[in-house]
Formats: structure tokens, sequence, C-alpha cells
């Protein structure tokens, strides 16, 4: 049978597959920053289109790299500064649990002479292991601004070709494989719609019930403790309800048992449950027909063994292999219907 490809074309595509293999190995070390550009620049490119119905493409690409890059470090820099405010009050909140269950004695009698000085040593001391690794990962902060820079570079360099280099490819795409191309294609989106655009969103609004709740407690700290629970909730299945777990206990055990009550009552159901079971459906409509247990095989199984970058990776793998088990059973059904494999007739 004769080749579609001529021998000139043959030896380009060996050269491009060379090349390809020796980028992939000279720029391996940052290829998880690539990977994370790319999978944003898909989930806001329509913001890019948007934009383009006011001013050019170019613009509008570096426009939605700057609201990207402000949300990000601004999100980022607000985060640090009010865990680093509230360090002391954390520490203070483990060492009262400590007490007052050494008071319960529900921790062994033979602990249970500790003098408080000790807690607060021991505490101070994992705080000196916290700190210590604090300034070891500022040795790598050259590293981390060149990332910086690549992600943000590459993000603006995808939103802006991304859509001609897609249209390019899908152009040599064969007809008969354009309907399959286009499945994959809507699987992809729609996972990372559901990685980033609803996540964040989800955590948003837990951010924002957990401000009036968290008054209503009387604890003080509240945008600390609000922080807490929508950074929690970036972490599938467990989400805040740790805090609530970790705050019942505190509440518990210093004997305030009305505290114990609203987080029962109200903490739990408004703050844990809500966005998850209200909000979080709501976002996602129909865009998505992948069973949520599947997505956090992916989050969890792609964060072990990829690091950050399997947050995305591993739930859109997953996405796509259970699209492609659903179009292999399709093109089962249909070879069965056109007497694949039947016996010949005698």
């Amino acid at each position: 049978m004769k080749s579609a490809f001529a021998d000139h074309d043959k030896l380009a595509l060996l050269i491009i597959g060379i090349v390809l293999i020796l980028t992939l190995i000279a720029f391996g070390p940052i290829l998880d920053v690539v990977i994370l550009a790319v999978s944003l620049a898909v989930v806001v490119m329509p913001l890019k289109t948007w934009f383009t119905r006011f001013i050019n493409a170019q613009v509008a690409s570096f426009l939605v790299t700057f609201i990207v890059g402000c949300i990000a470090i601004g999100a980022l820099a607000f985060s640090v500064a009010i865990i680093y405010d509230n360090a002391d009050y954390l520490t203070e909140i483990i060492t009262q649990i400590y007490l007052a269950l050494i008071g319960m004695q529900l921790i062994p009698q033979g602990t249970a002479t500790t003098p408080p000085v000790d807690v607060a040593g021991i505490l101070n001391s994992q705080m000196d292991t916290i700190q210590s690794g604090f300034f070891s990962v500022l040795t790598g902060f050259t590293a981390a601004i060149f990332n910086t820079i690549i992600f943000f570079l590459a993000l603006f360099v995808f939103i802006y070709f991304g859509e001609n280099i897609w249209r390019d490819l899908l152009s040599g795409v064969p007809d008969a494989l354009k309907s399959f191309v286009g499945h994959m294609t809507e699987i992809s989106s729609n996972t990372l719609y559901s990685i980033y655009i609803v996540h964040i969103s989800t955590s948003v609004i837990t951010f924002l019930l957990a401000i009036p709740f968290f008054y209503v407690l009387g604890y003080g700290h509240i945008v600390f403790w609000s922080l807490i629970v929508a950074l929690f909730q970036l972490i599938p299945i467990v989400g805040p309800t740790l805090i609530m777990i970790f705050l019942g206990i505190f509440a518990l055990a210093t004997g305030d048992y009305r505290a114990a009550a609203l987080i029962a009552i109200i903490g739990y159901p408004v703050v844990c449950a809500v966005p998850d079971l209200f909000f979080r459906p709501i976002m996602m409509g129909k865009r998505t027909s992948i069973h949520p247990a599947i997505m956090w095989i992916g989050f969890f199984g792609g964060l072990w063994i990829l690091g950050i970058v399997g947050f995305v990776i591993g739930p859109l793998v997953l996405a796509l292999l259970v699209a492609g088990g659903r179009e292999l059973i399709a093109i089962l059904k249909r070879a069965k219907a056109n007497g694949w494999l039947e016996k010949p007739p005698v």
C-alpha cells in the first residue's frame, strides 16, 4: 500500500520527532510549568475571545495574562500575610487543646505531669523547624522567580497563538476522525473548567460563607479561619470538614459547648456542605459526565505521582481515558453491527 507521506515528508517528520525529543530533554525541568500554563490558557481563552471584540488579539492576550497574574499573586500574598500574622494564635490554640486533653485525662497519665512550659517548648521547636524550612525555600528564590516568568510568558504565548495552533492541527485531521477529536477536546475543556473555575469558585464561596459563621462563633480571627476553610476546600473529599473537626475538638476540650453546637448545626452544613452539594453542581451544570469519584482519583493520584502539576494532569488523563473507553465501546458496537468477526456463510 502506498504511503500517504512522500519520502521527504517522512524525513521531515523524523527530524521533527528528534527536535521534539531534544526539547523535552532540555526543558524537562520546566515542563510542569509549561503544562500548567497551557491548561490555564485553555480555560481563560473565552475571556480573550470576548476582549477581542473591542481590542486586537495581542493586547487582549496580554490583558488576560495580566488579570490572571494579578489574581494569582494577590491571592497568594493575601494568604501568606494572613497565615503569618496568625501563626502565634494557631500555636496558642494547639497548646490549649493539648493542655485541655491532659486535664480530661485523654492523654496517658505519664505525660500528665508535663508542665505547660514543656509543651510550649515542643511547639516552639516545631516552629523552628518550619522556619528553617522556610529559609531553605528562600534559597531557591531565584528558581521560583524564573519559573514564574516562564509560566506567565508561556501563558501569554498560548493565549495569543493557541486558537490558531489548534485550528491548524485540526485542519490536518481526517474528516472521519474530526468528530472523535472534537469530543475529546470538549471533554478536556470541561475537565479543565472543573479543575480551575469551579474548584476555585467553590473555594471563594466557602470563604464568603465562612465569614458570618466565624463572626457568630465568636473565636475572633475571622478572616484567618475563613481563609483556612477556603484553602482546605481545594482539597478533594476532605475539604474544610477537617477544620470543623479540629474546631469541634477545641470547643469540647475547652468546655465551650455552645461553639461545638454551632459547628455541628451551622458550621458543617453551611460552610462545608452547601458549596459542594449546591453551588458546585450549579456551576458545573451538564459540562461533564465524569463521575466525581474518578476526578478524586485523578486529583490524589496525580498529586502523589506528579506533584502539583498532577492536580491538573491526573483528572484530565482519567477523563480522557473514560472518554476513550466509551468511544472504544461505540466502535466495537458499530463493528459488530457491520458483521465484524462473524463467520462467513458456508
